[in-house]
């Protein structure tokens, strides 16, 4: 389960203030079996985890002419620096969804252009030697409660990995936090 501190810097994507909801079941991170082994494993599956404020990948997207780090979590230190990594949900290149959040106007503005992505565009995730290239599926505009976009497959509820996903968020219009813009990818290829 996510800290409740880690929901509250999520909900400040973007310099947005909203209210932060439930979180669904899905982000957690899963954990294969039941009973005693699925405790055990979810210490396992944390301990893996990065530390907040560590670099855990570099996101290149052509298309919007970006190329910074990745850092892991969303408190308001880590997004002034670039791209913050929402806790709980898939490493870059792993079963489920890798969810990355971004300003649009503010400090770095990675997500400035986000906008611009088109279906089949490329969002490349490396992780030390290894890329992991996803294809843009999808792009949506929703209401800053709807967290849907959180789910192991996005916009899925209650949906179990199947996929790697990466799901790219930021607030929309610019200047606004009204609604929230939202890129999905799919996994094309890791090499």
């Amino acid at each position: 389960m996510l800290d409740r501190r880690a929901l509250c810097a999520a909900a400040l994507v973007a310099g947005c203030a909203v209210p932060v909801l439930g979180v669904p079941g899905a982000h957690a991170a899963p954990v294969a079996g039941s009973g005693r082994a699925a405790v055990a494993g979810s210490a396992v599956v944390a301990a893996a985890r990065p530390r907040a404020g560590a670099v855990i990948a570099q996101i290149r997207i052509r298309r919007m002419r970006l190329k910074t780090s990745v850092r892991q979590g969303v408190g308001a230190a880590v997004l002034r620096r670039g791209v913050g990594h929402y806790p709980g949900t898939a490493l870059p290149g792993k079963e489920g969804n890798t969810v990355l959040l971004g300003h649009r106007t503010t400090w770095l503005h990675p997500f400035n252009r986000l906008d611009r992505m088109r279906r089949g565009d490329r969002i490349v995730l490396r992780v030390g030697r290894a890329s992991y290239v996803y294809r843009v599926r999808a792009k949506r505009v929703i209401d800053p409660r709807d967290r849907r976009a959180l789910e192991a497959v996005p916009f899925k509820r209650a949906s179990e990995p199947h996929g790697k996903y990466v799901t790219l968020i930021t607030c929309t219009p610019k200047g606004s936090d009204r609604h929230r813009l939202v890129v999905v990818g799919k996994i094309d290829s890791g090499r």
